[in-house]
């Protein structure tokens, strides 16, 4: 599942955004070159970068080959650590709902996703909004909780994941 969203017209994610996808393999490469010509009409500027937006996006292993360096031109690191990548992700989602931009229900999906797909999940789980695991089975739930407690679960997680204190270091 995609959640479009972010920069001009809603739909370019910043560099910082995209090495956290990268990281966590949740990476819509055939949109990359799109997003990398943005950001050099945004000022930022590297022969990779030029590169990577010349690019049709068909070949998702030339463009993951190519991202680390082009992110490097726009002085973006692929974080180190996983936990890192999914703080910027989460925080990312939390934004989003509390800006009205994506559904309680959205949110509880795109972690459930990302959760199905990790390894190790314990670093999706440690954060706030792992507490949301779960929760995609009781939106479908005839005889679980409402969509409103839902929504109030989700609401709360989103505030904690923003306001948590751990800052990671995109930049290395």
């Amino acid at each position: 599942m995609r959640i479009p969203h972010y920069g001009p017209g809603d739909q370019i994610p910043p560099p910082v955004l995209v090495a956290a996808w990268f990281k966590i393999g949740d990476l819509a490469t055939e949109r990359v070159p799109f997003w990398a010509a943005h950001w050099i009409a945004d000022g930022m500027d590297g022969e990779a970068l030029a590169i990577l937006a010349g690019m049709d996006g068909s070949d998702p292993h030339e463009v993951r080959d190519l991202l680390p360096a082009a992110l490097a031109d726009t002085r973006t690191a692929v974080p180190h650590e996983i936990s890192d990548a999914v703080t910027i992700v989460y925080r990312d989602l939390a934004r989003l709902h509390l800006a009205d931009k994506i559904s309680a229900r959205e949110l509880i999906f795109k972690v459930a996703e990302l959760i199905e797909n990790a390894h190790p999940a314990r670093d999706y789980l440690d954060q706030p909004l792992g507490a949301a695991n779960g929760l995609d089975y009781e939106w479908t739930c005839d005889h679980c909780r409402t969509p409103e407690e839902l929504t109030k679960i989700v609401h709360g997680a989103c505030l904690a994941q923003v306001r948590q204190q751990q800052t990671p270091h995109p930049s290395g």
